[in-house]
């Protein structure tokens, strides 16, 4: 999984990735932000992502781990993927992908 969010420290959106999850397994990611909105993207390894739908941000993500902000994408991003736009309670998010 990937995330976009407004980052607590410097109060930037920043773009985090890649969170590993392994199949029929918990994790729990901390993301250092307190805004309800986030943006998610994930790829199964079935092949299939979660991307896109209403409200979704087009972002550059690179093939191994990254972090960076918005504002400031580095030259060496891989493509660019629909992340999907999601919203916790309070900086807190259940994700459950069945």
């Amino acid at each position: 999984m990937a995330f976009s969010y407004l980052d607590n420290k410097g109060n930037d959106l920043v773009v985090d990735g890649w969170y590993n999850v392994m199949p029929k397994q918990k994790a729990k990611v901390e993301l250092d932000s307190k805004n309800d909105i986030y943006y998610l993207y994930s790829e199964f390894s079935n092949g299939k992502n979660l991307e896109g739908g209403k409200g979704s941000v087009d972002l550059n993500v690179k093939d191994c781990s990254f972090f960076y902000k918005q504002k400031q994408i580095p030259d060496d991003v891989d493509r660019k993927v629909s992340f999907l736009r999601a919203r916790g309670n309070d900086g807190h998010a259940l994700i459950r992908i069945k």
